[in-house]
C-alpha cells in the first residue's frame, strides 16, 4: 500500500504528488506558472515508492501553480489522472495541465438529499448547457453551472425532485478535423468535429471546465477555469439541495476517447485499458477489473460524494464494469450515504439487468421504454399507438407497468430497481418520435418552427397516454428534459459546417453544441397544456404511493372485456383502492367492470389532479379510444 493517495494532496503541512507509472525508469514533476507555458518553471525528480508509484513531497503549498509529469525524458508531459482542476488546449489532442487551487467552499448546513425509497424520485435527465444556452432562456452566463440555478424554480414548479446531469466530469470535447487525414484517425463521420454530450471522460475527478463562467470552448485556445468550475458546480449542487432536489451524475467509467492525450494511456495503458476490447463501440474500453483501475473508479465515486455532496450516479454501459468493481462502488457509496442512488444502463459487454438488480443497482428499463412507445416510429410502434412491441401482450405489459419483477418474467427483483422511462438523451425525443409516427415526413425540412412544435389534435392523446403510463408505473421514473412540452431536435445550420440533414429531426445529437440541443423556452408556452398535464400527474404520483411503491401482493391486473388494448391495475392499501385504466386502441372503446361504490376521479383525458375532480359509480365503465383514467375509492 502507498502511504499517500494518488494525485496532489496537502497533508500535515506538506504537499504530496503521487502518480502510478509502473514502467517508468524515472519521473519528474513539472511545475508551470501559466497553463500555456511550454517550459516548466521547475522540474523536480520524483522517487520510486512501492507498487509502481512515484512520489514528490515538499513543505510548499504550490497553490496557483500548474503541474504535469515527465516520464523517462519524453518530449511530452502527462497530466495527473487524479487532477481536481484541469486546464486544456482546445483541439482533439487536448493537451492538459492540472491546476492547484484552494478549496474553501462554505457548504453551510448542506447535506445529502436522497430519499430512503428511490421510488419517490421524479428524475429529470438534463444537459447542464441545454437548459440555458438558448437566447430564450434569458439568464446571465448562459450555458453554465451558474445559469442552471436560474431554472430551478421551473423544475420545482413541475414537481421534479431529482436532476440527472449528463456527464460533467472533464471530457474530450473535440474530435479530429472532419475529412482531414490525421494519420491514425481520419474523421469521416462527424462534420462538427465535436463531442457535446460528454461521454468521453478524460479526467475522473475534475468538473468539466467549459461549463464554468471562466471556461472556453474556442478551438485553438486554452480553457483555463483555474478552479472556478469547482466552486460554481458546488454552488449549483447547494442550490438544488436547498430546494430538496437530488443530484445524480451520469458517469462514464467504461471507456475513454481514442484521440486525446489521456494520461491513462500514457502511464499504464495495459493496466487501465482493455486493449483489444470494443464493447463500448468506442474502441477504448476501460479495464475495470485491474486493481489500479478499480481503485481509480472507487476513489472517484468517493471524491464526488465527499467533496461535491453528489447524491447518486448513473453508470453509462454498466455491463462493461465488472461485478467486483460494482460491489466496491456500492459498498463505498452506501458507507458514505446509505441512501445513495445507483442506477445504470444494463448493457455494454453484457445485458445483465437481473444481476444489476441483485447488486442493488437500478436498471434503465428499456423494455418499459420500447413497450410504451416502440423501438422506432415508422414500423416498430408500441402500446400508446395500439401496437404490441415484439412479443409483448396484455399480460406481460401489465407486469411491466407494475414493476417488471423477475417473478413475473421481468428483469428486476424489486421495483426499487426499475428505472422507468420513455425517452432519454439517446434517440428521438418523445415529441419527435410521436411527430414522426403521426406525420411521417422523416426527411422533411421543418420550415415553420412554431407550426412544427405545436402538438396536433392526433398527437395530444398519445402524449397524454405516454405521460400517464410513466407516472402510473411502479418503480423509479425518469423523464428527458423537455419531454413535458414535446421537445424537438431540429438540426440547426452552423457556420462552416456542411450537414445535409439540416432542417430534419436529429436522433443522435451528441455532436451539436448549438440550438439543435438547446432548449427553446418559448416552446414551453406553445405546448403549455401538456406541461400542466405533466405537472398534475407528478403531483398525483407524489400524493399516492400506491402508484409507485406498492407491494406486488397488493396489485391486481385489470382487463377490458372486449379489447386487448384495454388494461390496467388496482393497487390496494389499508385505506383505499387506487385503480389505473388505459385504452390505447385508436378505434375501439374498452369496457371494464369496477367494484361497486363511489370512485373519485383524479386523472382523465382532460385533467390530472391530486384533488378529486368528480366521481363515478362502480359497475361497468367505458373508456373511449386513446384514453386513460385514474380513480380512487376509499375503503375506510
Amino acid at each position: 500500500m502507498i502511504q499517500h493517495p494518488p494525485g496532489c494532496h496537502r497533508i500535515s503541512d506538506r504537499t504530496y504528488f503521487t502518480v502510478y507509472a509502473p514502467y517508468a525508469k524515472k519521473v519528474r514533476l513539472l511545475l508551470f506558472t501559466h497553463c500555456n507555458d511550454e517550459n516548466p518553471s521547475s522540474s523536480l525528480p520524483m522517487r520510486a515508492i512501492s507498487g509502481g508509484y512515484w512520489e514528490y513531497s515538499d513543505i510548499r503549498s504550490f497553490t496557483g501553480n500548474y503541474y504535469a509529469f515527465q516520464i523517462d525524458d519524453q518530449a511530452f508531459s502527462v497530466a495527473d489522472p487524479y487532477a481536481r482542476s484541469v486546464s486544456t488546449f482546445n483541439d482533439y489532442h487536448q493537451e492538459a495541465k492540472a491546476y492547484i487551487c484552494e478549496d474553501d467552499f462554505d457548504w453551510g448546513d448542506d447535506h445529502f438529499v436522497s430519499p430512503a425509497d428511490p421510488r419517490d424520485l421524479i428524475i429529470y435527465e438534463a444537459h447542464v448547457k441545454d437548459m440555458t444556452a438558448h437566447a430564450s432562456s434569458d439568464v446571465p452566463y448562459p450555458g453554465t453551472y451558474t445559469a442552471f440555478i436560474e431554472k430551478i424554480p421551473y423544475l420545482k414548479s413541475l414537481g421534479i425532485n431529482a436532476v440527472e446531469f449528463l456527464p460533467l466530469q472533464q471530457f474530450a470535447n473535440f474530435e479530429p478535423p472532419y475529412f482531414k487525414d490525421q494519420g491514425k484517425f481520419n474523421n469521416t463521420w462527424n462534420p462538427y468535429a465535436y463531442n457535446y454530450w460528454g461521454y468521453m471522460t478524460a479526467f475522473f475527478f475534475a468538473p468539466a471546465g467549459i461549463y464554468s463562467r471562466s471556461g472556453n470552448r474556442d478551438s485553438g485556445h486554452w480553457s483555463d477555469p483555474r478552479g472556478d468550475e469547482i466552486t460554481e458546480f458546488k454552488q449549483l449542487i447547494k442550490a438544488l439541495h436547498r430546494e430538496g432536489i437530488t443530484v445524480i451524475m451520469d458517469v462514464v467509467y467504461n471507456h475513454i476517447s481514442q484521440y486525446n492525450l489521456n494520461p491513462l494511456r500514457k502511464l499504464a495503458e495495459d493496466q487501465y485499458l482493455a486493449l483489444h476490447s470494443n464493447n463500448s463501440w468506442c474502441g477504448n474500453d476501460v479495464r475495470s477489473d485491474a486493481p489500479v483501475t478499480r481503485q481509480l473508479i472507487v476513489d472517484s465515486i468517493r471524491y464526488w460524494m465527499e467533496t461535491f455532496h453528489i447524491d447518486g450516479f448513473r453508470f453509462d454501459m454498466t455491463g462493461i464494469i465488472d461485478d467486483e468493481t460494482l460491489i466496491s462502488i456500492r459498498n463505498t457509496a452506501k458507507q458514505i450515504n446509505p441512501n445513495t442512488i445507483l442506477v445504470g444502463e444494463p448493457w455494454g459487454k453484457r445485458y445483465f439487468p437481473q444481476r444489476m438488480s441483485e447488486l442493488g443497482i437500478g436498471v434503465w428499463n428499456d423494455i418499459f421504454r420500447n413497450g410504451v412507445k416502440g423501438e422506432n416510429p415508422i414500423d416498430r410502434r408500441g402500446f400508446i399507438f395500439g401496437h404490441w412491441e415484439r412479443d409483448l401482450n396484455k399480460d406481460s405489459f401489465i407486469k411491466i407497468l407494475t414493476g417488471s419483477l423477475i417473478k413475473d418474467g421481468g428483469i428486476v427483483n424489486d421495483s426499487r430497481n426499475s428505472v422507468n422511462y420513455i425517452a432519454s438523451h439517446d434517440g428521438y425525443t418523445l415529441g419527435d418520435f410521436i411527430r414522426l409516427a403521426v406525420r411521417g415526413e422523416k426527411n422533411a425540412v421543418k420550415k415553420d418552427h412554431e407550426e412544427h412544435v405545436r402538438i396536433s389534435e392526433e398527437e395530444w392523446p398519445l402524449h397524454k397516454l405516454a405521460a400517464f403510463m410513466l407516472m402510473m408505473s411502479q418503480g423509479i421514473v425518469m423523464m428527458h428534459a423537455g419531454q413535458e412540452f414535446a421537445r424537438t431536435k431540429v438540426i440547426i445550420p452552423e457556420t462552416g459546417i456542411q450537414d445535409p440533414m439540416v432542417g430534419q429531426l436529429d436522433h443522435d445529437s451528441y455532436n451539436k453544441d448549438n440550438e439543435t440541443n438547446y432548449i427553446n423556452h418559448h416552446d414551453i408556452d406553445i405546448n403549455k397544456d401538456l406541461v400542466d398535464y405533466y405537472r398534475g400527474l407528478i403531483a398525483v404520483r407524489k400524493a399516492f404511493p400506491e402508484l409507485r411503491s406498492s407491494h406486488s401482493e397488493n396489485i391486481s391486473p385489470l382487463y377490458a372485456t372486449n379489447n386487448e388494448f384495454g388494461l390496467g391495475y388496482s393497487s390496494h392499501s389499508d385505506s383505499r383502492n387506487c385503480t389505473v385504466l388505459l385504452n390505447t386502441s385508436p378505434t375501439q372503446d374498452a369496457v371494464f367492470t369496477l367494484d361497486e361504490g363511489t370512485w373519485n376521479i383524479h386523472v382523465n383525458n382532460e385533467f390530472a389532479s391530486k384533488e378529486a375532480q368528480g366521481t363515478l359509480k362502480g359497475g361497468e365503465v367505458i373508456l373511449a379510444p386513446c384514453s386513460q383514467l385514474f380513480i380512487v375509492k376509499n375503503t375506510t
